[in-house]
């Protein structure tokens, strides 16, 4: 997701609003891609029907481009750290434990989920997929100095792995033969959810801290400027 270009400014309900758009916007998508797919006008065809939805276009477009295209609707998604740049920075672990956990279920549903439950499964899949890309945006987060966003992309990362035990629950119930190892699964997740709680109240912390910090300095800007003004004149504004 790209948020170089947003309001720094924005609190987390602000960002939790633009990401909700923003995962709405990447499931509209891929609703009207198989009709539109290899039409000559392709992409026209897609710009158009997402451009018919107003709450579907980001904040951030600009609409007045003489020429539109999909990156107005998903800029910012095609450079990110290699894998071996994204294992030296801070939080990767959790990015790391998702993806071996993504390459375990993959195996799981190949080679051990029954036939009736494999879509499920592709759908748990794309679930981990998601949780990935959200833990490489904390990741690529770490240098710009926006916790609110840090937050709310917490927040969405808790609310997936959330789900994500729901689904593995389902799963070790409608196939007692992997409740074994769907245990393992869950447990492994679980390990992860706890980072992800305690990276969020770490950052709830350092944003305490900088708002008690912006008020100490605007009382002190305040009581430097009350005190360089003459008395006479307090007097006077007060007659």
């Amino acid at each position: 997701m790209d948020y170089s270009h947003n309001n720094h400014n924005w609190n987390e309900f602000r960002w939790e609003k633009e990401i909700r758009q923003d995962e709405k916007r990447i499931r509209h998508y891929f609703r009207i891609l198989p009709s539109c797919m290899d039409l000559p006008n392709e992409e026209d065809s897609i710009i158009n029907k997402l451009m018919a939805q107003p709450d579907l276009v980001p904040s951030n477009a600009d609409l007045n481009k003489a020429e539109n295209s999909l990156d107005i609707f998903f800029e910012g998604d095609e450079e990110h750290l290699a894998i071996n740049d994204l294992k030296e920075r801070r939080y990767s672990d959790i990015y790391l434990n998702l993806h071996k956990l993504s390459l375990e279920w993959n195996i799981i549903l190949i080679r051990d989920l029954r036939q009736s439950l494999r879509k499920s499964g592709l759908i748990t899949t794309c679930s981990l997929g998601r949780l990935i890309a959200r833990s490489i945006d904390i990741i690529e987060l770490e240098d710009a100095q926006m916790p609110e966003f840090k937050i709310s992309l917490l927040k969405r990362i808790l609310n997936g792995i959330n789900d994500l035990l729901g689904q593995i629950n389902s799963f070790s119930r409608q196939q007692s033969t992997l409740k074994a190892k769907l245990n393992i699964f869950s447990e492994n997740l679980h390990n992860i959810r706890e980072k992800v709680i305690n990276i969020l109240h770490e950052t709830r912390v350092i944003i305490s801290y900088l708002y008690q910090f912006s008020y100490v300095v605007s009382n002190r800007l305040f009581n430097l400027q009350t005190s360089s003004v003459p008395q006479q004149s307090l007097q006077r504004s007060w007659t």
